[in-house]
């Protein structure tokens, strides 16, 4: 299979072929995944700054959820932004499970406003999941369908939560509408993420 797999692709693997190729059980393909796209992941894990087996792990399990749900991904080319959201959930529920302090590579960012910003999205990232859990169950349940992927379709949505396709939309918004006046409430508004 590998011989009929590296004739189909160009001498520079197109992701989504690679992605299909891996659906179907070309382990080539996924081996040539897992080589192009590592790299990026341990960047990104690096920026948590946990300790390397700790890094190991997370980078273990991206890969392993990834291959576990490959068959959701119906576009390929959206490979690198639905593996960087399984890192980086990865690493908040690993930093949330140690109780560890969470913080970026300030080093590799460069100025201080890039820094600032880093810190205010971590910070942020860790109040909005705080806020998630305060929204209805159901609203819950549904935000986290939508974040789950970088751009989610309403029909897998409405079909994993069992839901009719017509009800997320005005679902969606009621759960953002109550997201907003729960950052409103803390005093986080639009010029604090500017």
């Amino acid at each position: 299979m590998q011989a009929q797999t590296m004739e189909r692709l160009d001498s520079r693997p197109d992701t989504a072929a690679l992605v299909s190729a891996a659906r179907e059980g070309d382990s080539w393909a996924w081996e040539q995944l897992v080589e192009e796209f590592s790299p990026m992941l341990k960047a990104r894990i690096r920026r948590f700054r946990l300790s390397h087996e700790d890094a190991q792990d997370v980078l273990q399990t991206t890969w392993m959820l990834a291959w576990q749900n490959l068959g959701s991904v119906e576009d390929g080319h959206r490979m690198p932004g639905w593996l960087a959201t399984i890192a980086f959930r990865e690493c908040l529920k690993l930093t949330k499970r140690t109780k560890e302090i969470c913080t970026p590579d300030l080093d590799s960012l460069g100025s201080t406003d890039d820094v600032d910003r880093e810190l205010a999205r971590i910070w942020l990232a860790g109040t909005l999941e705080e806020l998630v859990e305060e929204l209805p169950a159901a609203q819950r349940v549904l935000f986290r369908a939508l974040t789950e992927t970088s751009e989610p379709h309403y029909v897998d949505v409405a079909r994993r939560l069992g839901r009719p396709v017509g009800s997320i939309g005005p679902t969606r918004a009621r759960t953002f509408a109550r997201l907003r006046g729960l950052l409103q409430a803390r005093e986080i508004t639009r010029d604090f993420l500017d």
